[in-house]
């Protein structure tokens, strides 16, 4: 299924830029303590998927990993209040039966006792990492990390969030000064709700963000509307493309890209780019309901590399391991400046139920996720068997030209581009 290391095709050793990551091991110690009782899509297992495909391709011979320290109480409060971090540091002596009534509290969230060191370490990789692309001792990296972030707000987890880890890394590079304008794209399929709401008012922070936006999806509520574009001196940098409908795929992203996100961002001219990299837009994934190839994630990435190379990934959602792990090694290979080569992977996202793959028990709890994969793969979208596509030649649908239409004209009298 993989390459050998050796079949790595680079353009030329010349091209490689200093690409670096984070990772460690320590953040599989978040998890759901009914595990057994209720799987949980927000599965441990999806960082170590990520790394050991970046491993057996060879990306991470050729990539520089970057030490993780715990982001301090200093760094959290600037992003978060003092309410929600002592919320969370009470859940570090709580018992199982305290820890499953505390987080019943909060939307889409689970806690153990390690939950708040995790996201310590998850928020401190991508701090870290964006100080080294910022200060240009790195090109570019990926931040393979978890638990994610773009959904904590200010005052409360929710949506799988206990820190907003984009959140925090900016608001620690505005307090070092180290970046005037930094460009925030936010490709998972859930509207980053919580990135949102910190830099509403900011115009030194561009938020965009491309989501489902139809009745009953997650986060609830008008936030991810196009209608929502900042206020104050941040109107016009709010940019939300709502997708209305399930099955969207490379050819509505790449219209958006074209269309909107591109133009927009190079009339920005930002010092840094992040992206929210959440992959539950990907074929297969059991929650995000869409089409979106791996070649797509790696097209996106090389695109927001030409408008400024300082470019970091930080990983949010996806729930399918293999559609994960493809997409995110399309991604590293695009930062690498690696050859798309037909053939070789990311590859279509594979039929394996979950209990035949690595690591099928966390923290002494068997995982058997058979209530997923079944259902994904008798869906008629995504046919294992099927070529990744050129995603380059995809068209978009009517339904996606007229959501980025409309975008457009919610934004347009801001940007000269539009």
């Amino acid at each position: 299924m993989y390459p050998d290391r050796k079949k790595v095709a680079v353009a030329n050793a010349g091209d490689i830029p200093k690409v670096g990551y984070v990772y460690d091991v320590r953040m599989k110690h978040h998890f759901n303590l009914n595990e057994v009782e209720y799987p949980h899509p927000e599965d441990p297992r999806r960082i170590y998927w990520i790394y050991d495909i970046l491993d057996r391709s060879g990306c991470l011979k050729i990539m520089r990993p970057v030490n993780i320290h715990p982001v301090t109480d200093t760094q959290i409060l600037r992003a978060h209040s003092r309410s929600h971090l002592e919320f969370l540091r009470s859940t570090e002596l709580m018992e199982k039966p305290s820890l499953i009534a505390a987080q019943s509290k909060y939307e889409d969230v689970y806690l153990c006792a390690l939950s708040l060191y995790c996201a310590r370490l998850s928020a401190g990789g991508l701090l870290a990492l964006c100080n080294e692309v910022a200060r240009g001792n790195l090109h570019s990296g990926l931040a393979i990390i978890r638990p994610p972030g773009h959904h904590a707000c200010q005052n409360k987890p929710m949506g799988f969030c206990l820190l907003n880890n984009i959140g925090i890394a900016i608001k620690d590079l505005q307090t070092c000064s180290v970046v005037q304008r930094i460009l925030v794209v936010d490709w998972d399929i859930h509207h980053g709700n919580g990135i949102q709401d910190m830099f509403y008012s900011d115009p030194s922070v561009l938020y965009i963000s491309l989501h489902r936006f139809d009745s009953d999806f997650f986060p609830h509520g008008s936030a991810g509307d196009c209608t929502k574009i900042g206020k104050g001196e941040g109107r016009g940098y709010n940019i939300n493309v709502p997708w209305t409908n399930e099955g969207v795929s490379d050819g509505d992203y790449l219209y958006a890209f074209r269309k909107l996100i591109l133009p927009v961002a190079r009339e920005f001219k930002p010092d840094m780019i992040i992206v929210a990299c959440g992959f539950d837009a990907a074929a297969c994934d059991p929650i995000g309901e869409c089409n979106v190839t791996p070649e797509c994630y790696a097209t996106m990435t090389a695109m927001l590399k030409s408008v400024c190379p300082k470019l970091v990934l930080s990983l949010e959602g996806g729930y399918n391991l293999e559609a994960i792990a493809n997409s995110a090694l399309g991604c590293a290979k695009a930062l690498l400046n690696i050859k798309w080569k037909a053939g070789l992977v990311p590859e279509a996202a594979s039929v394996q139920e979950y209990t035949t793959l690595p690591e099928a028990e966390i923290n002494g709890f068997p995982v058997e996720h058979k209530i997923f994969a079944p259902t994904w793969l008798a869906s008629p979208k995504w046919s294992p068997a099927e070529q990744v596509p050129e995603c380059l030649k995809a068209k978009p649908s009517e339904l996606g030209k007229d959501v980025v239409h409309r975008v457009i004209q919610e934004v347009g009298r801001y940007w000269q581009c539009l």
